[in-house]
C-alpha cells in the first residue's frame, strides 16, 4: 500500500509538472491588430520627439519638441509645438498630411512656422495599439529624430 501511494504521488508530480513545464515554455500567440485606413488616425494627439540635427560641416545640434496635432481622418494634420534646438526654444505652427496603409504604416509632411521663418519636415509612422500610439521617424536627410503621438482621450 505504501509503495503504491509512492508511485501515485510520483506519478502526479511529473505529470503535473509536466503540465506546468508546458503552459511556460510554449509562447502565446498574439494577433495583429486589424488593418488600418486614413480613419484609424483621427483626433488629438499629444507628442514628444528627440533627437539630432547635422549641418553640412557635421556640427550636431540637440533637438526635442513637446506639442499637439489633430487630425481629420481624412487625410490632414494641424498643430504646434514647443521645440528646443540646441538651446534655442521655438514655438511653432504647423499643417500637414498624412497617409495610412492596411499594415497600419504610413508617412507625413508637415510645413512648419515659426514667425517668418518655415520648413518642411517629411517622416514615415506607424500606428500602434489600434491608434492611441503613433510612433514617428524623421526620414529627412541630416535629421535623426524620432517620436511617439499618444491619444488625448477625453
Amino acid at each position: 500500500m505504501k509503495y503504491s501511494l509512492c508511485a501515485f504521488l510520483a506519478g502526479s508530480l511529473i505529470l503535473g509538472g509536466t503540465f506546468i513545464t508546458s503552459r511556460f515554455t510554449h509562447p502565446r500567440l498574439v494577433h495583429a491588430q486589424g488593418g488600418c485606413d486614413l480613419t484609424s488616425f483621427t483626433g488629438g494627439y499629444g507628442y514628444i520627439f528627440n533627437g539630432y540635427a547635422y549641418d553640412p560641416q557635421n556640427n550636431v545640434y540637440i533637438i526635442a519638441s513637446v506639442g499637439s496635432l489633430a487630425s481629420d481622418g481624412n487625410g490632414g494634420l494641424t498643430g504646434g509645438d514647443t521645440t528646443n534646438f540646441d538651446g534655442t526654444v521655438l514655438k511653432r505652427t504647423f499643417t500637414g498630411t498624412y497617409s495610412i496603409n492596411a499594415d497600419c504604416t504610413g508617412s507625413s509632411t508637415l510645413q512648419m512656422a515659426n514667425g517668418t521663418s518655415t520648413s518642411t519636415a517629411h517622416g514615415d509612422i506607424v500606428a500602434v495599439n489600434n491608434a492611441r500610439e503613433v510612433n514617428f521617424v524623421q526620414t529627412d536627410p541630416n535629421f535623426i529624430v524620432s517620436g511617439t503621438f499618444k491619444k488625448q482621450i477625453q
